[in-house]
C-alpha cells in the first residue's frame, strides 16, 4: 500500500503501520521531503517557532513505526496497471493507493516580478525568513490577501521586524471591505485593529489586476510598488491531482465519497486539502485533514479486510487561532471569537501537542 505525501491524514495512518503488516500488507509512504505544519508557519517566519519545531521528518517516522519511505514526487497514476508514474521514471506497484499532497497558492492574477513568495510550499516562509534578514535596506513588503493567512504574515513580518531592529513597511492588500470577510464582524474589527496598531497598513476593496515588475497594478488603473510580495490569495489542489484519469472539481481536488476514495475507483483515496468530498464544500484548513486521518486509516484497513467502510462526516464549525504577532491570539468558532493573550497560549499549545504527538516517535 501506498501513500503519495506525508500530509496531516498520512501521518496519522502511518502509525497504524503495524496493523498493515499484521495483515500482510507493507505501507510505504512517498514524498519528496519533510511535513511543514502550517499552523506554525507564521511564527516561523517571525522566529517565534523554531524549523525543527514547525517540521515532521516523514523518512525517520517511517522508519520508526516499520513502514518505508521512497523520497520522490508522484507525476501520475496507470490505474490499469495499478502503478504510480513517478517524476523521475520509476513506476512503483500499488494494490491501495492514498493521496494527501497538500495544496497550491491560487493565482488569481498575472505575475511578472521577481521576489514574489507564495505562502505554500510553508518552506518558502523559512526562505523567505532568510532573504529578509539578508538584505539588510528598509524594504517595503506587500501580502496579498486579507484572509486569516494574510493576516498572520502581516502580524509575524512586523514581529520580525521589531525583534530584528529592522525597517519593514507591511502592506495588506484585500479585495474585500474588510479583512476576515467571513469571519464574525467583531472578529475582522479586531485584526484590523490590532494590526494597525502594530504598524501594518491595510488597503480595502483593493482588487489586483496584475503583477509587473516590483509594483502592483489594481483593477482601477492604481499602482503599488514594493520590494517583496508575499501572496496568500487562497489555494487550490495540488497540480497532480488532475494527472489521475479521475473526475475532479473545478479548483483541481480529486473527487471522493465519504469513504474517502474516489467515485469511479475504491483503490485509490485521498484526503485533506486535495480532496474533494460528495456533498460537501469544504475550506481548505489543516483540521478537516487530521480529523480524516483516522477515518482513512481505518477505512483502508476496512479495503484490506473486506469489511464496509466508515463514513467521514466534517464537522460544521471548527476553532481557528490566528497568532497576530503580537503576543495575542484571535480565536473564531463559528460566529464566536474571543481575542487575547490566553488565546495565543492556547494555540500554541494546540500546535505543538499536535506536532509531538508525531516529532516523538523517532526521538526529536
Amino acid at each position: 500500500m501506498i501513500l503519495v505525501g506525508a500530509g496531516h491524514a498520512h501521518l496519522e495512518v502511518l502509525l497504524a503501520a503495524r496493523a498493515f503488516r499484521q495483515r500482510g500488507t507493507e505501507l510505504c509512504v512517498i514524498d519528496p521531503g519533510r511535513f511543514w505544519y502550517s499552523g506554525l508557519g507564521s511564527a516561523m517566519l517571525a522566529g517565534t517557532a523554531s524549523e525543527e519545531a514547525d517540521t515532521v521528518d516523514p523518512q525517520r517516522l517511517a522508519a520508526s513505526c516499520g513502514a518505508t519511505h521512497l523520497c520522490g514526487r508522484v507525476a501520475g497514476l496507470d490505474r490499469p496497471a495499478r502503478r504510480l508514474i513517478l517524476a523521475d521514471g520509476r513506476r512503483p506497484s500499488y494494490d491501495l493507493v492514498s493521496f494527501n499532497v497538500g495544496s497550491t497558492v491560487r493565482q488569481p492574477f498575472p505575475v511578472d516580478s521577481p521576489d514574489v513568495w507564495t505562502v505554500k510550499p510553508i518552506a518558502n516562509l523559512q526562505r523567505l525568513r532568510q532573504a529578509l534578514l539578508a538584505d539588510s535596506r528598509p524594504l517595503t513588503i506587500a501580502v496579498a490577501g486579507g484572509g486569516p493567512t494574510s493576516c498572520e504574515l502581516a502580524g509575524n513580518l512586523l514581529r520580525l521586524a521589531r525583534d530584528e531592529r529592522r525597517a519593514f513597511r507591511v502592506i495588506l492588500v484585500c479585495a474585500a471591505d474588510r479583512l476576515l470577510p467571513k469571519a464574525p464582524p467583531g472578529a475582522s474589527a479586531a485584526a484590523a485593529q490590532r494590526l494597525g496598531s502594530a504598524g501594518a497598513e491595510i488597503l480595502l476593496n483593493r482588487r489586483i489586476a496584475s503583477v509587473r515588475p516590483h509594483r502592483i497594478v489594481f483593477a482601477d488603473g492604481a499602482g503599488l510598488d514594493f520590494d517583496v510580495l508575499v501572496q496568500a490569495t487562497g489555494l487550490a489542489a495540488s497540480p497532480v491531482m488532475a494527472e489521475l484519469g479521475l473526475p475532479t472539481r473545478r479548483s483541481g481536488e480529486l473527487e471522493v465519497t465519504t469513504a474517502l476514495h474516489a467515485r469511479e475507483d475504491a483503490r485509490v483515496f485521498a484526503a485533506g486539502d486535495c480532496a474533494a468530498i460528495e456533498g460537501y464544500d469544504l475550506p481548505k484548513i489543516g483540521v478537516y485533514g487530521v480529523r480524516a486521518g483516522p477515518i482513512l486509516r481505518d477505512n483502508l484497513l476496512a479495503a484490506l479486510d473486506g469489511r464496509p467502510p466508515e463514513a467521514y462526516r466534517p464537522q460544521a464549525r471548527y476553532l481557528s487561532i490566528l497568532d497576530l504577532g503580537d503576543e495575542t491570539g484571535l480565536a473564531m468558532r463559528g460566529r464566536q471569537w474571543r481575542h487575547g493573550r490566553l488565546m495565543l497560549w492556547l494555540k500554541h499549545w494546540l500546535d505543538r501537542r499536535f506536532m509531538r504527538r508525531y516529532q516523538r516517535r523517532y526521538g526529536a
